[in-house]
């Protein structure tokens, strides 16, 4: 699932923030095991300083730094301040034994700053640390360049500790959680100390509570948006299907919780005895090393909730929490779960559950609502599949969630059938489940299965006919497609629909909107399958025809994916055609998905020639958009044919020269160019429309021929008559989003194409003029304020795509990020543009190195490494050059960016 940020350059801040904390408190948790081999006595965490190490003759105050890039005297400056503070406070005696100052940092001091360590002026008792920096003190442990050296060097040294029952990296991230908690004045350590002397108490609590947790996987990926295991919330209750990661989670996040914790699985517990069971073994867990309390707690006859509560109390008294987690609580009756729930408000309680017709009475009877987890992340996904040596791009990838339902074990397992059986290749494993000609069984249908055969007839019935569709459909579409795919009745249907919606096979958008979940729906579609041939055409149609109806008030893009992909299952020809030749298809991406289909039409003799011309027409005009050159000549020589063997009429013939010309202009075929304007001016209606079209054609061509001037001269016209039929000036265009841009439209009509074809004229003027080395000023901006409002989002990303690249041209970096950030990144995601998705990011990492964010570019190439292999030669090779320039650029900085001059950066450059 997609994030959204409406501020990428302060997530980035954000992000730096919270790794230089992570990096402070793993490295006090270096200073704590490292602590009694150095005679350290106490660690202290953000009282004067970051670290505070106290020996008994001595106290080290530590000043923990990270830095992308070397330190300087500016990024210390207020901490030799303070040090001079401190250093008054031991020599007039208000604070015992000596004292020693020291700056720690993951990178080395720049040239200024290490010459003026050096010099004799700088103080004695102050040392500066970094990685390659000789170790001069035992209890100052040698800093690290990155977090995961950190949590390294910090796993080796709890491994040496005596506790081979709990893996040494889940001690280091308790120690970490312990603290931050210490950090923000949290109990136990609400003074901020550490006593060394008490460190094997403290293990050895930490591995009571955590020894019964199930096992964290080896490698764990987070899911998308992961939740906190204790967040203050005081019941939660986290829902998902067998496969979903619930226990992985809560077993990975444990490691991060500083809370006392407990895990029970009261999946063979019963009801009645569920508050006592769990009382009994919690207060042992708690309290049965501390002296008497336990006796206190355990009193003879004492009930489930009576030791609850008097737990609840000794925890109050001490001024700590502890976080329950009851794993299967779908098998527990929501009331025996008040009881237990509310016996105390010092326990906090996580259900994990699968969906059941249980969740909703555990819901209204507790007062909470289900919390699902989201899965995993198209990036995610690509990191584990690239690990398994698989191979796929970001659609590949986005494909495979929708078949999963984004479920870590599912997408785990499918990726390694992949890897088994289909040579890695994630395109080729997606197809075969669609298809459903998988030959091995996947985890998902295996676990999926047995929730699927509890389903009576009518369930399973809407299962498998919705299961056809993606997207989200209103009750009555839903009772629609039921009703002609299974003859049900719309009130059978609904009692359906309740039954799924309890067990968590349907999901619900908005008000009135659901579909089938999508790891369920595989089982749908085989059970549709062997239902046989007729209730899957029926479906197919039912689905169609709602689409159909809907189109004209709902242009959602997901909705005309879905329509598309029923004409093509059903061979419906002619709409397919039609929409092949409809401009803003090509723009929203839809080509690919009848791209094949559109091909075998063209060459099917059984398929009227009319339809046959416009389908090569479809395809020639893909070709033409992807910059495709190679099978463009073939299939115009396939339409004129076409147009003379059937005496097609003038529409045909128009389209037909008009791509020839421009054809031929690419080749820089002059005569070719000559002799096909000629024949088309001769047979051209002379209506505005037409004239309009030829117009832009011929500029088009005189561009391809290299004849810059005048090309920028055919356009003017045309430009001022498209701005004058949409009833726009300048001044209405100028410094105004589309929002403000649309009311100010001429009439009531739809100018979708006229938008289109203005925006298209400036885009080719804008381009004629950098051609000649000039600066096409705001012609890029304002094509792409008409491309927007047109909605055709592909000549919308490319004309992005190339603006950055001016604006980095010409030495703005700053603005070649924004275009990126504010435009291009937020259209991409939130329309799902996946073919764009990695070149722009990898465009996006070029720009962060031009503003000298190196980490966080080499960051987000780090992030689209896992699809490379799944790219073609093109786009491997465009991956590559961009990690070469970031490598570059890191070694050789470009020019300064650029400023606005003086006259125009003040009150007037706002207007």
């Amino acid at each position: 699932m997609e994030t959204f940020n409406l501020d990428p350059r302060q997530l980035i801040r954000i992000e730096a923030v919270h790794r230089g904390f992570l990096y402070q408190h793993l490295y006090a948790a270096a200073c704590l095991f490292n602590a009694a081999r150095a005679g350290v006595t106490h660690v202290v965490v953000e009282n004067d300083e970051d670290v505070e190490l106290v020996q008994p003759d001595r106290r080290i105050y530590l000043q923990v730094k990270t830095r992308a890039s070397n330190l300087i005297l500016s990024d210390i400056d207020g901490a030799l301040s303070r040090f001079a503070a401190i250093r008054k406070e031991h020599e007039e005696g208000r604070r015992g034994g000596s004292c020693q100052f020291a700056v720690v940092s993951n990178s080395a001091p720049g040239p200024e700053l290490a010459k003026l360590v050096a010099a004799r002026e700088w103080p004695s008792d102050t040392t500066l640390h970094w990685p390659q920096s000789p170790a001069v003190d035992q209890a100052i442990p040698l800093p690290w360049r990155t977090i995961a050296d950190g949590f390294e060097a910090c796993r080796a040294a709890a491994e040496t500790l005596p506790f081979s029952v709990l893996a040494p990296e889940t001690l280091v991230w308790k120690i970490a959680g312990r603290m931050i908690a210490a950090a923000g004045g949290i109990e136990p350590s609400a003074n901020h100390t550490f006593t060394v002397e008490e460190l094997p108490a403290l293990f050895e609590q930490l591995i009571v509570q955590l020894q019964d947790f199930p096992a964290p996987p080896l490698r764990y990926r987070p899911q998308e948006r992961e939740p906190n295991l204790a967040n203050g919330q005081r019941v939660r209750l986290v829902v998902g299907f067998s496969g979903a990661g619930k226990t992985s989670w809560v077993s990975q996040t444990a490691l991060h919780t500083s809370d006392r914790l407990a895990y029970y699985d009261i999946a063979e517990i019963s009801g009645p005895a569920l508050a006592s069971a769990v009382a009994r073994e919690l207060a042992a867990r708690i309290f049965g090393s501390r002296g008497g309390k336990l006796g206190e707690i355990l009193l003879p006859g004492a009930s489930g909730t009576e030791i609850l509560f008097a737990i609840g109390r000794h925890l109050a008294e001490d001024k700590l929490a502890a976080t329950v987690v009851l794993d299967n609580a779908h098998r527990i009756a929501a009331a025996d779960l008040v009881s237990l729930v509310g016996a105390s408000d010092q326990l906090q309680f996580v259900l994990l559950a699968q969906p059941s017709a249980t969740i909703a009475r555990i819901e209204a009877t507790l007062g909470v609502k289900a919390e699902l987890l989201l899965g995993w992340s198209n990036e995610t996904a690509a990191a584990e599949g690239a690990s398994l040596g698989c191979r796929g791009d970001f659609s590949d990838y986005e494909r495979l969630l929708k078949l999963t339902g984004g479920l870590p074990l599912y997408v785990q397992n499918a990726l390694k059938i992949a890897a088994e059986s289909y040579e890695g290749v994630v395109a080729r494993v997606c197809a075969a489940l669609e298809e459903r000609t998988h030959i091995v069984e996947t985890a998902q249908e295996l676990i999926l299965a047995d929730v699927f055969d509890r389903f009576n007839d009518p369930e399973r019935r809407a299962v498998a006919a919705l299961s056809l569709s993606d997207v989200p459909l209103t009750q009555s579409e839903a009772s629609v497609v039921l009703k002609r795919a299974f003859d049900l009745d719309p009130e059978i249907a609904a009692t359906a629909f309740r039954r799924l919606r309890t067990s968590g096979t349907i999901q619900i958008f908005g008000v009135d909107r659901f579909k089938i979940h999508d790891a369920m729906r595989p089982l749908g579609r085989t059970y549709l399958s062997d239902a046989g041939g007729e209730h899957l055409q029926n479906a197919r149609e039912a689905i169609r025809d709602l689409l159909m109806k809907a189109l004209p008030n709902d242009h959602d893009r997901q909705r005309v994916f879905l329509l598309l992909r029923m004409f093509v299952a059903l061979g419906n020809v002619k709409p397919l055609v039609e929409m092949a030749t409809d401009e803003i298809f090509h723009e929203l991406g839809y080509m690919g998905e009848i791209t094949d289909f559109l091909a075998q039409a063209a060459a099917s003799e059984e398929i009227a020639a009319e339809d046959r011309f416009w389908a090569l027409d479809g395809l020639v005009f893909a070709h033409f958009k992807g910059g495709d050159d190679v099978n463009i000549q073939t299939k115009l020589d396939q339409m004129d044919e076409l147009v003379r063997q059937h005496s097609l009429g003038l529409s045909e013939r128009l389209a037909v020269g008009m791509k020839r010309m421009v054809f031929a202009a690419r080749a820089k075929d002059v005569a070719t160019v000559e002799k096909t304007m000629k024949e088309l001016t001769r047979v051209l209606p002379q209506t505005p429309q037409h004239l309009r079209v030829a117009k832009y054609n011929y500029a088009h061509a005189l561009y391809e021929l290299g004849l810059m001037n005048e090309c920028v001269i055919s356009t003017l016209d045309l430009i001022s008559e498209y701005y004058d039929l949409l009833g726009l000036t300048l001044g209405d265009v100028m410094g105004k989003n589309p929002d403000k841009i649309f009311p100010l439209l001429k009439g009531e009509q739809s100018h979708t194409d006229d938008l289109k074809h203005l925006a298209d004229s400036l885009d080719l003027q804008s381009k004629a003029i950098k051609a000649t080395g000039r600066f096409p000023g705001l012609g890029p901006i304002h094509a792409m304020k008409f491309y927007s409002m047109a909605h055709s989002l592909d000549s919308f990303v490319r004309v992005g795509q190339e603006l950055v690249d001016d604006f980095i041209e010409r030495n703005d970096y700053a603005g070649a990020r924004d275009v990126i950030e504010r435009n291009l990144m937020p259209t991409i995601m939130d329309m799902k543009l996946a073919g764009r998705i990695i070149p722009v990011r990898s465009q996006y990492a070029v720009a962060l190195a031009y503003c000298g964010a190196f980490a966080e570019a080499e960051a987000e190439m780090s992030r689209l490494m896992p699809y490379e292999s799944g790219l073609d030669e093109r786009g491997q090779r465009e991956l590559r050059d961009q990690r070469e320039l970031i490598a570059y650029l890191k070694v050789n900085p470009p020019p300064p960016q650029w400023q606005m001059p003086p006259r125009l950066s003040g009150p007037l450059a706002k207007k």
